[in-house]
Formats: C-alpha cells, sequence, structure tokens
C-alpha cells in the first residue's frame, strides 16, 4: 500500500466533505426519489419510466456480471454511494458484495439500507480511500459508478485494482470519459475546468489513454459501450441550474462559490450538462478483465 501525498490527501478530504455534505440532497432530488439512486438515469430503448432509467445502470451491470461472478464470489463496488447498486447486486445474484466509500454520510446509509433489506450478512461498507485497499482479499469483480473521475491518477490505480482482481475477474467502470474534439478550444477547457473544480474530479481521461494504462496492467478491453445518447440533457432544472450558475459568472463570485459544496454541485453540474452535449465528454461503460492463468 503507497501512502498518499499531501495533495492527494487534502483531494481525498474534498471529495469527503463534498459526498457528505451533499449525498442527503442528492436523494432527494434524485431523478426517481425512490429507486435510491444517486446516480444519472439512463434511458435505453424501451425504458418505460424514471424508476426503470434510475435503475438502468445496475441492470448493465448484473447483465456483464452474472455467469462471470460463481455463487458465493466476491464483488466489490468502489465509490459505492448510499449502497443502491451493491443492494442490486445482491438481490440478484448469490454473490457477497462489499462497498468502498470516501462519505461516512454514505456508510451510514449504506449500513442501514443493508439491514433494512436483511442483507447486512452479504452487503458490507467501509469508509475509506479506494486508492488505499488492502492486498486481500481478491475479488471476482469490481464495479464503479461515477467515481473513478475522483481518482487523481488512474495511471496508479487501475494497476492497482488489477492486483486485487482474481484471474477471469472484471473491472466494469461507468463514468465521463474525454474526447479528442476540439483540442485546445477556449471554451470547452474553461467547460471541463468548471467541471473539474465544481465535481472534485481528480483526473480525465480518454477511452484509448485508459485502454492503455489498462494493458499495461494486464488487462484487456471487452467493451466501450457510449451511453451519452440515452441520457436526458437539458431538463427544466437543467436549465433553471444553468441560469443560476450563470448569474454567478456575471457576479463574479463564481470562483468563491465553488469552494462550497452545494454551489460546487451546481457549477459542476451545469458544466457536465455542457460538456456532454457538445461532446467534449461521453457517459461511457468500459468493461476491463484480467486473463484467466494458463
Amino acid at each position: 500500500m503507497v501512502a498518499p501525498s499531501r495533495a492527494g490527501a487534502e483531494h481525498v478530504t474534498h471529495v469527503a466533505d463534498y459526498y457528505d455534505s451533499n449525498t442527503r440532497r442528492f436523494l432527494l432530488v434524485a431523478e426517481s426519489p425512490t429507486s435510491d439512486a444517486i446516480h444519472r438515469g439512463v434511458w435505453l430503448p424501451g425504458t418505460p419510466d424514471v424508476a426503470a432509467a434510475a435503475d438502468a445502470v445496475n441492470r448493465l451491470v448484473i447483465e456483464r456480471l452474472r455467469g462471470h461472478v460463481p455463487p458465493g464470489g466476491r464483488v466489490l463496488d468502489l465509490g459505492c454511494g448510499v449502497g443502491g447498486t451493491m443492494t442490486r447486486l445482491a438481490q440478484e445474484m448469490p454473490v457477497a458484495v462489499s462497498g468502498v466509500t470516501i462519505s461516512q454520510v454514505q456508510a451510514d446509509i449504506a449500513t442501514k439500507r443493508f439491514a433494512k433489506a436483511g442483507l447486512s450478512e452479504r452487503c458490507q461498507v467501509l469508509c475509506a480511500d479506494f486508492g488505499q485497499l488492502p492486498a486481500e482479499p481478491r475479488y471476482d469483480a469490481m464495479v464503479a459508478i461515477e467515481s473513478m473521475v475522483h481518482s487523481p491518477s488512474l495511471a496508479t490505480l487501475i494497476p492497482s485494482l488489477a492486483e486485487r482482481l482474481k484471474p477471469g475477474g472484471r473491472l466494469l467502470m461507468i463514468d465521463d470519459w474525454m474526447t479528442d474534439e476540439d483540442l485546445g478550444l477556449a471554451a470547452r477547457e474553461r467547460c471541463l475546468e468548471r467541471f473539474r473544480a465544481g465535481w472534485r474530479i481528480g483526473g480525465l481521461h480518454t477511452v484509448p489513454g485508459l485502454t492503455g494504462i489498462a494493458e499495461g496492467a494486464g488487462l484487456r478491453l471487452v467493451e466501450s459501450m457510449d451511453l451519452t445518447p440515452y441520457l436526458h440533457l437539458g431538463r427544466p432544472r437543467d436549465r433553471l441550474i444553468k441560469v443560476a450558475v450563470g448569474a454567478t459568472g456575471l457576479l463574479r463570485i463564481r470562483d468563491r462559490l465553488v469552494e462550497r459544496p452545494f454551489w460546487a454541485n451546481m457549477i459542476g453540474g451545469s458544466a457536465l450538462q455542457t460538456a456532454l452535449a457538445h461532446r467534449w465528454l461521453e457517459y461511457r461503460l468500459i468493461l476491463l478483465e484480467k486473463p484467466e492463468r494458463h
């Protein structure tokens, strides 16, 4: 285990404060408040309602792990939030699911959720930095939903995760990935910088860049699925937030407000909407696999 640098430790503290301050509000304003999901809704073809859209990411994960994780196997949710995906995995598959979140608020909510669902024996959550995992145990699969962007260094994190995967194990990530379009465009760089500052982003990577890191760590790319077309961008509340964030720019107070978790979420979220609409970022499912030993 490598000790984090001072800058890395400060970043972890900022991310923890961001989620401790915002998580309960995220649950209140979620696209489907009854879904226990604080990730984005994905409107895949045939999705009937907001509850199904909120659960779409969980279904995508389950489809890609079912049959690859043996009964009694171990799954680790990196950046598990309030345990919604962990709960769904445990309900759908006979596996043990561990989760790591940097937020004590999220860990407490998740623990109560598992107890209420009768899953405490198979679902456990740890409040910690997923960049500082112990060497054991090893896992049949790892899942990371909208959490990899908080890592300050995928070049360090991915090899660490690969070591903790069993042969044949899968690493499934659903997150925002940078595209190569409009490199050097000033508007793009300003937008991405607001996203980084607002949402406490550790680093943004392209899929080819990630693939190179993964291959160096002994993982192969199995699937890269673009989910961006299935997001509902520009909803009424998103337009309202854009107006509010725009006003902070006119008043020249945005740089001060971005230090406050509530406004940080508003500023980062508005920038994310713009980046996705322009395809400066793409919301993608990335599936990596560790080869079996021969």
